[in-house]
């Protein structure tokens, strides 16, 4: 097929709408009530010139189109690809059916929540159905990591949030997400957590996994912190994720891609339609040039490139920086 592409990272949008209105989607504005056919998702894949990278299921929420996810899984098996498949879920759609099929499926799956009971109430909503959800999963004894955006609302319950996680007994690991700040978090009165408070709270949810590793024997690893002390002895110096080397792209329902998900939407980041020319966009490597005197450079992956030009427009101080300085600060403090 003409116009492949060395894509390492997949990303199919099944379905551009969800269940959920959280107070910080910067996805909503996009969202055109679309489920994408088989025939969008099977050009996708097909974009890409290797069997083997990673497939993402995403929207939007991805078991709004579970139909399209089996179908989907079904014809990499038949073609012999050799994809790592993740899903991204809100997790209240989940049936007995659904996560029998899951388990058969061999999915990595995330699911979003935010902190303690109440907060997730309050920032996502229909949290007895996430938990719901994460018990039939369970019951298949399926693991799951948790993903949490922090904003300057639940900063302070990351600690609670560990003790949920084991409480639940089939997490494997939390990632921590600080806020992209955009018109639906601005409109909820929502900012990216305040620097002065990650470090110490970030403190507090390391510690407690420390313990309740000790007391249990099981470990639920800080994905930020379990990354950084992976890349202690390496040095990163090429590039952020796949979007800063040109090979991340993501999909959505009608066909159209961009480098990255949180882009969607915005013309000068538009790849093209994969049912005409897809031109890959490579994206920043995730360094500012402050970056350089910094003595954590050679060891720190620096920030999202989506996330520094959403800091651009909105004029915000870079956090993910401060979040790496306190992982660092608390693998040296642990030596």
């Amino acid at each position: 097929m003409k116009n492949k592409h060395n894509i390492r990272y997949l990303v199919l949008w099944v379905a551009d709408y969800c269940n959920l209105q959280c107070k910080y989607c910067y996805a909503q504005k996009n969202f055109k009530r679309n489920k994408m056919s088989f025939a969008t998702a099977k050009k996708a894949i097909e974009l890409c010139d290797s069997k083997d990278f990673t497939l993402i299921f995403a929207g939007g929420e991805p078991l709004l189109n579970f139909e399209l996810i089996e179908k989907t899984i079904n014809f990499l098996d038949e073609n012999h690809y050799r994809c790592k498949i993740g899903m991204q879920t809100n997790g209240t759609l989940i049936t007995e059916e659904i996560a029998k099929k899951l388990k058969t499926a061999n999915i990595n799956i995330g699911v979003s929540f935010d902190g303690d009971i109440k907060t997730n109430e309050y920032l996502r909503g229909k949290t007895g159905c996430t938990l719901n959800g994460i018990t039939l999963l369970k019951e298949e004894k399926i693991n799951i990591n948790l993903n949490c955006v922090v904003t300057d609302k639940n900063i302070t319950k990351l600690e609670d949030l560990i003790n949920f996680a084991y409480y639940l007994g089939n997490v494997n690991g939390i990632g921590l997400d600080l806020l992209r700040i955009n018109e639906t978090s601005e409109k909820n009165d929502l900012l990216p957590p305040q620097p002065e408070d990650i470090y110490p709270n970030l403190k507090k949810a390391y510690k407690r996994t420390q313990l309740l590793e000790k007391l249990t024997g099981k470990k639920i690893g800080i994905r930020e912190i379990e990354e950084i002390k992976i890349r202690a002895n390496i040095k990163c110096s090429s590039g952020y994720c796949y979007s800063s080397f040109g090979q991340n792209m993501v999909v959505t329902p009608d066909g159209d891609t961009y480098p990255c998900s949180s882009l969607v939407g915005i013309s000068e980041y538009f790849m093209g339609n994969i049912k005409d020319k897809v031109t890959p966009l490579t994206l920043e490597k995730g360094k500012y040039e402050k970056c350089s005197k910094c003595s954590y450079n050679d060891i720190c992956k620096g920030c999202c490139p989506s996330r520094m030009i959403h800091n651009k427009e909105h004029f915000m101080e870079d956090r993910d920086c401060f979040l790496r300085k306190a992982v660092f600060r608390l693998l040296e403090e642990d030596k």
